[in-house]
């Protein structure tokens, strides 16, 4: 079976921040989120990897890189991008809880509200991502291996799509830098099966 393994991206140096980025900045791996996506690449060493994507942002080409073999090289795919976050963007979440703390509110509790001035609903991600997986279903065959570095919301989206929850369920996920989901294609429909997250001291 074709399997795609999607997982977040390292720790950043924005994560450090508490600060929230889509466009408006680029921020680097951390120390941390380098041996952290080291370590989860190690895990997959003995799996034959067919190709490996990311969001073409930094954090993301870093922790997919940490997957590539030999002659292998990140392909980057903007449908893997962090979700678009209006005038939010490059904003540490404390100061937009101080300055715009009941409409932060809202968007945590519906996400399908979009951020504020050009933010995007987690469906319009969820419809990129599955755009991503119908491409990779055309390219690759059974037995076949994908890895996808992306980001939490995508994660997300991407979940409560395939489960056909309510977006409004995106407030109670949460994934660790590094973790992620394996993805199986059977039958003509994609399967999650649960991946172990792999502490870092």
């Amino acid at each position: 079976m074709l399997r795609v393994l999607f997982v977040r991206h390292g720790e950043s140096e924005a994560n450090r921040e508490n600060r929230i980025i889509s466009w408006r900045g680029d921020p680097a791996l951390t120390e941390r989120g380098y041996r952290e996506a080291m370590i989860l690449a190690e895990a997959w060493s003995d799996y034959r990897i067919s190709a490996v994507y990311a969001s073409p942002l930094k954090r993301t080409m870093d922790t997919a890189a940490a997957f590539t073999r030999p002659g292998q090289q990140v392909i980057a795919d903007d449908r893997l991008h962090e979700i678009a976050l209006g005038r939010w963007d490059g904003k540490i979440i404390a100061d937009i809880e101080a300055e715009d703390g009941d409409r932060y509110r809202q968007w945590k509790q519906d996400p399908e509200l979009g951020a504020p001035d050009g933010g995007e609903a987690l469906s319009a991600v969820a419809r990129r991502l599955h755009e991503f997986l119908t491409d990779v279903v055309a390219a690759y065959g059974d037995d076949e291996l994908v890895v996808a570095a992306t980001h939490s919301d995508c994660l997300k989206a991407l979940l409560l799509s395939v489960l056909g929850a309510p977006w409004q369920s995106a407030q109670w996920i949460h994934w660790a830098n590094t973790a992620g989901y394996l993805l199986e294609w059977r039958n003509q429909h994609w399967q999650f099966l649960a991946q172990p997250i792999v502490p870092v001291r």
